[in-house]
């Protein structure tokens, strides 16, 4: 059996857990798989390619609340730590700037007397 590019990413990126309630939804798995890509010069496929290509390898994903869910696994190695740094939101300048005076509820000054 060849070793395709999904194979490869597979073997490097995920582990197979035996809680079902665990899982990659799609977008983080395809997420995973681009972090593998550029971390390796790999180039990516297309997102519907690449569920394709997990299909071919076997993989079935469940449906939960809208989202597909694939099962049972979790990501490891260096495209999960790539992945998850790179997928933490930017705060923006209003979330790290000093309050502004409106902002702050008005309470009542003690009098120095």
């Amino acid at each position: 059996m060849t070793d395709t590019q999904i194979s490869s990413f597979i073997r490097d990126c995920v582990v197979f857990e035996d809680d079902t309630e665990n899982g990659l939804d799609f977008d983080t798995f395809y997420g995973l798989y681009i972090s593998w890509c550029v971390l390796g010069r790999k180039i990516p496929i297309p997102d519907s390619a690449f569920k394709t290509a997990l299909q071919l390898e076997g993989f079935r994903p469940i449906k939960e609340n809208g989202r597909r869910i694939y099962p049972g696994m979790s990501m490891v190695g260096a495209a999960a730590r790539d992945y998850v740094v790179n997928s933490v939101p930017l705060w923006s300048e209003s979330e790290t700037s000093v309050p502004v005076l409106s902002d702050i509820a008005e309470e009542p000054v003690p009098s120095i007397a």
